[in-house]
């Protein structure tokens, strides 16, 4: 009877440790990497407006800049593991959610948006920065490490759109004949006054695929269309005069990444950002994905980017 009661007891005492084993090694990381409290919203006040954004970890900074329609929270996936290491920030653009808007829009711009990030780094006085944009944001990004190369300690350029590159290639002709016309619909939802459909055009276009927006989770369509106001001054902001000289004297690692399936036209723009830059960038291209495979391939996007930082 004592030595029944005795294995009883060391089964018991067999399945707790397991348990706990399971829950150090599973859970406890799965929480640390997904499910985190977003932090506070903090404000900094440059070029007179303010700008939300998030800062959490310690050492150098990586500052992350959005694409259009979006706001810090596109890149908050990155903050559980960013933050191990590094000082993450990510911030909302000028006008974008949950900034006040400070005029009528007039002045949303490339120009504009690297005027305010390159003020941003300086007061938060955290360069020089890892800095890494997306789409619009990418395009943002370009212009600070062609301006302003001494704020960067590296470069990151996810399907940064520079379209003016490939307006003269008659194999861009195509792609840029579709975005044109994808835009015309987007412009004629912004004048009849539905930013929530033009919103919904913009997602579908840019991922390839009729009702790709419908389909998103309630919080994904929710942050995007927390932003649908600023797609009107997005499709009509001025152009930077970006040119492929301008992009070739980029001195600071380089690094340059697009999805496999992405659309023609970032595909031939950012494969035309690829020739302007001087040797030694790097060039990354994501199996499977489309335009927005760096927020759809969360994975993926980790190890690139944590790779990239580690050796920079």
């Amino acid at each position: 009877m004592h030595s029944r009661r005795k294995g009883t007891e060391m089964t018991r005492r067999a399945v707790i440790i397991v348990t706990l084993l399971y829950v150090i090694v599973v859970l406890v990381p799965i929480a640390h990497a997904g499910t985190s409290e977003p932090l506070e919203v903090k404000q900094l006040r440059v070029n007179g407006v303010d700008l939300a954004y998030v800062d959490q970890g310690k050492g150098v900074a990586v500052v992350f800049v959005h694409g259009a329609a979006g706001d810090w929270r596109s890149w908050d996936f990155m903050r559980p593991y960013v933050a191990e290491s590094y000082r993450f920030i990510s911030y909302s653009r000028r006008y974008h959610y949950p900034n006040q808007w400070p005029g009528d829009g007039s002045d949303y711009s490339y120009a504009q948006h690297a005027k305010d990030l390159e003020a941003f780094i300086h007061e938060l006085n955290a360069g020089p920065v890892h800095l890494v944009g997306h789409s619009y944001g990418g395009f943002v990004v370009a212009i600070v490490a062609v301006e302003h190369p001494e704020l960067l300690r590296s470069v990151t350029m996810i399907e940064p759109a520079i379209g003016v590159l490939i307006k003269d290639l008659p194999e861009a002709k195509d792609a840029l004949t579709e975005r044109t016309k994808a835009i015309g619909l987007m412009m004629e939802a912004v004048k009849s006054g539905d930013s929530a459909k033009a919103t919904e055009l913009v997602y579908d276009y840019i991922v390839g695929e009729a009702g790709a927006f419908r389909k998103l989770s309630d919080k994904r369509k929710k942050a995007f269309l927390d932003n649908a106001k600023t797609i009107g001054p997005t499709l009509t902001g001025a152009v930077y005069p970006m040119t492929c000289e301008k992009l070739g004297t980029i001195k600071i690692p380089t690094l340059v990444a697009r999805g496999e399936r992405t659309l023609p036209f970032y595909a031939l723009s950012t494969d035309a950002l690829n020739r302007c830059l001087p040797p030694g960038y790097k060039a990354a291209l994501v199996p499977n994905g489309n335009h927005v495979w760096y927020a759809e391939k969360p994975e993926e996007t980790r190890k690139l980017l944590i790779g990239w930082f580690a050796n920079h």
